[in-house]
This record gives C-alpha cells, sequence and structure tokens, in this order.
C-alpha cells in the first residue's frame, strides 16, 4: 500500500471520527440549552404549534369558501381534533427516536449496500459496537453510513481492503468534509437573545393569522 493511500485512509478514518463526535455533541448541546432555557423554549414550541394549528384552521375555511360550503362549528372543531391527533403521533414517534426517513436509493445502490451490509456482518457479531448501527443503516438505506462503517470496521479488524484506491478515497473524504461542514453551520450556539427573537417573530406570525382567521369565525355558524 503506498504512503498517499495509507494517508488517504488514516485521514478517512479520522473524518468518520470528527463527524460522528460532532453529531453526538449537537444532541448533547441541545439538551443542555434545553435545560438552561427550559421555559424560553417552551414558549417558542408553543407558539409554534399554535401557528401550525391556526395555519390548518385557516387553511380548512379557505377550501370551504373555494368551494361555496358554509363553515359549521363542530365539523371544523371535529377536523381539528384529527389534525391535533396526527400530530402528536409524529411529535411522540420523533421524542422515541423512531422515526428515522429510509433513504431512496437507486437499484445499484441498494446492491451496493446489500453487498456491503454483508461483509459487515460476516466480520463482527451482535456484541460489537457497530453491529446496531450497521443493522440500522441497512434498514433505512444510509448507503454512505455503511461505507463509513465498513471503513471503521476494517481499521478495528486491522484488515484494510486491498481494493482501495485513491480516487475512491479522495470522494469520500470529500463527502464527510461536507457532512462535517453542514453540521457546523446548521447549529449555531443558542442564547437567550436568539429564542427571545424567535419568540417575537412567532408573537407576530401569529397576531397576523389571528387576524386572518377572525374574519372565518364571523361567518362560522353553529350546527
Amino acid at each position: 500500500m503506498s504512503t498517499t493511500t495509507n494517508y488517504f485512509i488514516n485521514l478517512y478514518r479520522s473524518l468518520i471520527i470528527k463527524r460522528d463526535e460532532l453529531k453526538n455533541q449537537t444532541e448533547e448541546n441541545k439538551k443542555n440549552y434545553y435545560q438552561m432555557y427550559k421555559e424560553l423554549y417552551k414558549e417558542y414550541y408553543g407558539l409554534m404549534v399554535e401557528c401550525i394549528f391556526l395555519k390548518k384552521r385557516i387553511a380548512y375555511c379557505q377550501r370551504c369558501k373555494n368551494h361555496h360550503i358554509k363553515i359549521y362549528k363542530e365539523e371544523l372543531e371535529g377536523y381539528m381534533d384529527a389534525v391535533k391527533e396526527d400530530y402528536m403521533h409524529e411529535l411522540e414517534e420523533l421524542r422515541t427516536h423512531k422515526k428515522i426517513m429510509k433513504q431512496h436509493l437507486s437499484d445499484e445502490d441498494m446492491k451496493q449496500a446489500k453487498k456491503i451490509f454483508k461483509r459487515i456482518i460476516k466480520r463482527i457479531n451482535p456484541q460489537h459496537s457497530l453491529w446496531e448501527r450497521a443493522v440500522e443503516s441497512y434498514r433505512y438505506n444510509n448507503l454512505n453510513d455503511l461505507i463509513d462503517i465498513e471503513m471503521l470496521v476494517d481499521y478495528d479488524k486491522q484488515s484494510i481492503r486491498k481494493n482501495l484506491d485513491n480516487t475512491y478515497l479522495s470522494a469520500q473524504i470529500e463527502r464527510l468534509k461536507k457532512e462535517i461542514e453542514s453540521i457546523e453551520n446548521r447549529n449555531p450556539k443558542i442564547t437567550k437573545e436568539y429564542l427571545e427573537k424567535k419568540i417575537m417573530i412567532y408573537r407576530l406570525y401569529k397576531y397576523n393569522l389571528d387576524k386572518h382567521y377572525s374574519c372565518y369565525e364571523k361567518v362560522t355558524h353553529a350546527c
């Protein structure tokens, strides 16, 4: 193995570790920020949810208006109850980390993911620290994560694949650099001022939605 290839392999592995540490640190920071500004977060998310439901009410009323249908209070409230139930169900799934988007892969990528997954589970057992991550990545068609896991397994087993070329390694390195940059850019430090500004924006947004909805309330019929 050439010195350049060895350098790329070590850089690739170090970037995987850095990316994973950043993801974990981001999650930890979110928890810490929430504990620090719990009351502000409650108001922020409370306003956000109110705006979501107000928009649903307005959309329902607008559809009725477009089709020249009278708006009946009981029917509107029945519709909103269903909307809230669906929303709370989705929220619960997010809280328990059950809702992971399954990625769409081409037939060729699906074959590649399957091959990589088979190679991984042949080399590690269910007690290995990477086992569950490999299974979850395969279940949700996360090809890039499977590629990274295989590299970590290579290192763990001290048996780097001979067919790794510098072009392939360079592509994986660039992908990871972009992922790291994206994580760093989308996770600004949360401050009290930041949250207060967000709250003010949502208060204004809710005020305007309330004004809009009040026009429909005037023409809502009791059943």
